[in-house]
């Protein structure tokens, strides 16, 4: 599935929405910006591009035999999840804890480490996105950069869509616990899939709502 996507990636390039930058310096400051070149709903399209860009981080952190790391990243997560869903009305809008980190709204004059991720919308609805970025460090880099980009939409996004972020990030959970696929190269479309739509995983593995 993964090299027939690949393949119609490669034919038909869609249209690049959004490109994340992320980086660290060496003395800790952290860097996150979001840059789009297509009009539509943002705050609906940041909801896509969160869940797939999760995704990616997951996939990535397990192709670089780090799962122990991935999933202490989902329990992290699923913790702040729960936290923002569970009093009525408004969802919470934690400060994540990012260590010795510290956010800075300007570009680094001199990165450490950056990545980059490209969301790309195809003309069926479909999306994929393309990751890049240097090696080294990646337990620690790799979830600090998807705590980042969401701690970036906790300050940005109205209630309304912050609420369906959490849930969608929330399905998303569900459907890794029930299929423990997100190190399987199909995760990467069809878990974000299912977190945006409003199927059901069938018998034993329909999943619990977040």
């Amino acid at each position: 599935m993964i090299k027939r996507l690949l393949a119609r990636f490669r034919r038909h390039r869609g249209t690049l929405k959004a490109r994340v930058d992320i980086a660290f310096s060496q003395d800790d400051q952290v860097a996150a910006a979001v840059s789009w070149f297509d009009g539509g709903d943002r705050e609906e399209d940041t909801i896509a591009l969160a869940v797939y860009f999760y995704a990616r981080i997951l996939y990535e952190l397990a192709e670089l035999h780090e799962p122990r790391v991935a999933q202490e990243l989902m329990a992290f997560l699923g913790q702040v999840v729960d936290k923002m869903l569970a009093p009525p009305g408004p969802p919470l809008r934690p400060r994540l804890p990012l260590g010795e980190l510290r956010l800075t709204d300007h570009p680094l004059p001199e990165s450490y480490k950056a990545y980059t991720a490209d969301f790309i919308r195809f003309q069926d609805g479909h999306f994929a996105l393309e990751f890049k970025g240097s090696i080294g460090k990646e337990g620690f880099y790799l979830p600090a950069a998807f705590l980042v980009f969401f701690q970036n939409c906790l300050e940005r996004l109205d209630d309304q869509h912050l609420l369906r972020m959490t849930k969608t990030l929330g399905r998303l959970h569900s459907y890794y616990r029930y299929r423990r696929d997100f190190w399987d190269g199909t995760a990467l479309t069809a878990g974000p899939a299912f977190a945006l739509s409003s199927e059901e995983l069938r018998g034993k593995e329909t999943p619990t709502e977040a």
